[in-house]
C-alpha cells in the first residue's frame, strides 16, 4: 500500500535566502549605530560606514555571524532548487546554478573571519567578497537568461535587466574609483550597499516567482 504523496511549496526557501541577508545587515547597522560604533545615516546613499564595519563589533558581531551562517545554507538549497524550478518550467539549466551553490562558500569565509585583524583575515574577507559577488552575480544572470525560454519569459527580460543594472553599478564604482580617487573613498561603502540590495533584490523577486507559478516538491512513501 502507497500512501498518498505530499506536495511542499519551496517558495518559503526563496523568502528566506533573500531576507536573511538582507535584514541581518540592517539589523547589524542599527546595533552598531545605537551602540555608538558607527555613525548614523542612510549607508545606500551616505556610505557613511561599510557593511564590515557595521557588522565585526559588539553585538553586531555576533548577530551577523548568526544570521549569514544560515543564509548561505539556504543559497545552496535555493541555488539546488532553482535546477529543478526549471526542469519543471521545461528548460535544462546549465552549470550556472552551481556557481550560485559555490558563492556559499566564499559568503562563509568572509562571515567566519569577519571581526578578527591582521592581514591574513583582511585577504580572506576580500577574497569572500569578491567570490560571493562574482559567482552569484553570474548565476543570477544564468537564471534570468534561461527565464526567458520559459512560461515566464517576461520576469525573465525584467530579472535580465535588473541583473545589467547591477553590473552597471558595479561598472560605475570602479569607473569613479579610477578617475576620482580622492573622493571615492565616501562613496564606496554606498556602492558595497547598493549592490548587496540589489543582489537579494533579485532573489526577492525569484522567490516571488516561486510562489506564483506553485513551484514544489512532491513526497511520496511505500511502508
Amino acid at each position: 500500500m502507497t500512501t498518498s504523496p505530499t506536495a511542499a511549496r519551496l517558495a518559503p526557501l526563496a523568502w528566506a535566502t533573500a531576507l536573511l541577508p538582507l535584514v541581518t545587515m540592517h539589523v547589524c547597522y542599527l546595533l552598531s549605530a545605537s551602540e555608538q560604533l558607527v555613525p548614523w545615516c542612510l549607508p545606500w546613499f551616505e556610505g557613511c560606514t561599510s557593511i564590515s564595519r557595521a557588522s565585526r563589533s559588539g553585538t553586531a558581531y555576533f548577530v551577523f555571524k548568526a544570521g549569514m551562517l544560515p543564509a548561505c545554507v539556504c543559497m545552496v538549497l535555493f541555488w539546488w532548487c532553482n535546477r529543478q524550478w526549471l526542469r519543471q518550467l521545461g528548460v535544462e539549466p546549465r552549470l550556472w546554478w552551481g556557481l550560485g551553490m559555490l558563492a556559499a562558500l566564499p559568503l562563509a569565509l568572509y562571515t567566519v573571519v569577519l571581526g578578527h585583524a591582521g592581514d591574513t583575515p583582511y585577504l580572506l574577507r576580500r577574497i569572500g567578497v569578491v567570490g560571493f559577488f562574482g559567482l552569484t552575480y553570474l548565476a543570477q544572470l544564468g537564471l534570468s537568461a534561461s527565464l526567458r525560454t520559459t512560461a515566464l519569459s517576461r520576469a525573465g527580460r525584467r530579472l535580465f535587466a535588473l541583473s545589467g543594472f547591477t553590473l552597471l553599478v558595479g561598472i560605475t564604482s570602479v569607473i569613479l574609483g579610477m578617475i576620482w580617487p580622492e573622493h571615492y573613498d565616501s562613496m564606496d561603502d554606498g556602492f558595497e550597499w547598493v549592490l548587496a540590495v540589489l543582489i537579494n533584490l533579485h532573489t526577492l523577486w525569484v522567490a516571488w516567482l516561486w510562489q506564483r507559478s506553485g513551484f514544489s516538491v512532491t513526497f511520496s512513501s511505500t511502508p
